[in-house]
């Protein structure tokens, strides 16, 4: 069974796509919830059969989920998607609510750069999943909030995109598009070089004939939200180096996916960030069968198997002394329900106790 600390608040899995993420995710706020704890999962793409287990749809809403066992140990367990264009929408609401008008505020919602900004910038929605959990951290309301990560290729996208996307419309950037009257639009044009009049004509395409008007009356908006923006990146900065905050850190039993996960592992320590656990994915329960040496394949794949895991108790140290290190069994489709994923964070061990 995974072990968390007395005083953690908040469990961000990371980790490649394809690992298993968002089911283990699922599986340790049931375990949590079945230990008497007020937990919420935010699951960013949960399958067809997971969002039935937990009872759940893509629509942002928060659902409670129910069972026996979580009724009986007073615990309670909740579960949600991110929908990150409400969510965006929310921030900006929320942000520009104060200095600007209903009017304005509609004006900016209907902006065709907003909208391919709330929807397909990239770090666009790596910032919304981090202001949720900050938010509902913030709220009180659970005792821990667990964040299934977004599946993007790099975890360093995921977790530096809120300043990246500050960054973006910093006050020097924005101060080149507040022309309202378009007066130095030659100007402008002048000073843009190769690359950015690349970058322009590839934005025009999307909004029209009207884009450079459309551009102006965007960051005069964004103007209105910057203060707010970089106080929520300051605020899932703090948040991500908590000690409140546990990352653990989802693999599986594949030689270049526990190299790859040794390196992150060194980095996220090295950067600050509060990694305790690792926990080796869908490693097969016939690893602990000893099958007659005339087997053929199956002989040799089980040996296949047993030397990985083998391999990655001799490297034990990379991932550093401190780290707790798991393996979690595979989980046939026919088990994805509550009951099963309750098995699944019972059956959750030490790599080097079998």
């Amino acid at each position: 069974m995974m072990r968390i600390n007395k005083d953690t608040k908040t469990i961000i899995s990371i980790g490649t796509g394809g690992v298993g993420k968002t089911t283990l995710s699922a599986a340790f706020a049931v375990g949590l919830a079945t230990q008497g704890k007020k937990v919420l999962v935010l699951t960013i793409d949960p399958s067809q059969r997971l969002a039935q287990a937990l009872g759940i749809q893509a629509d942002g809403e928060v659902y409670q989920v129910f069972h026996s066992e979580i009724e009986s140990s007073k615990g309670a367990l909740f579960a949600t998607t991110l929908n990150h264009e409400k969510v965006f929408k929310d921030f900006i609401l929320k942000a520009a609510g104060h200095s600007m008008s209903n009017s304005d505020v509609e004006k900016l919602l209907k902006n065709k750069l907003y909208q391919q900004l709330s929807t397909q910038l990239s770090g666009s929605q790596e910032f919304t999943s981090l202001y949720k959990l900050n938010q509902y951290v913030e709220s009180g309301e659970y005792d821990i909030v667990i964040l299934d990560t977004p599946p993007a290729q790099h975890t360093w996208g995921f977790l530096t995109a809120p300043e990246k996307l500050a960054r973006l419309f910093n006050e020097g950037v924005s101060q080149w598009f507040r022309d309202a009257d378009q007066k130095n639009i030659g100007l402008f044009k002048k000073i843009l070089n190769v690359g950015t009049q690349q970058v322009l004509r590839a934005l025009e395409s999307l909004t029209g004939s009207e884009f450079i008007k459309e551009l102006s009356l965007f960051f005069i908006a964004v103007q209105k939200w910057q203060t707010p923006l970089e106080r929520q990146v300051w605020d899932c900065h703090r948040l991500l180096v908590s000690k409140k905050t546990e990352f653990v850190l989802v693999t599986s039993l594949d030689s270049s996916r526990i190299f790859e996960a040794q390196k992150l592992s060194q980095e996220i320590i090295k950067q600050g960030y509060n990694l305790t656990s690792i926990v080796i994915n869908r490693t097969p329960t016939i690893t602990t069968i000893a099958p007659a040496q005339n087997a053929g394949l199956v002989f040799e794949y089980l040996n296949y198997l047993k030397a990985l895991e083998a391999e990655l108790l001799k490297s034990r140290s990379k991932f550093g002394s401190h780290l707790q290190v798991y393996k979690s069994y595979e989980l046939s489709q026919n088990d994805v329900h509550v009951q099963g994923l309750k098995d699944i964070f019972d059956h959750v061990s030490w790599f080097d106790t079998q």
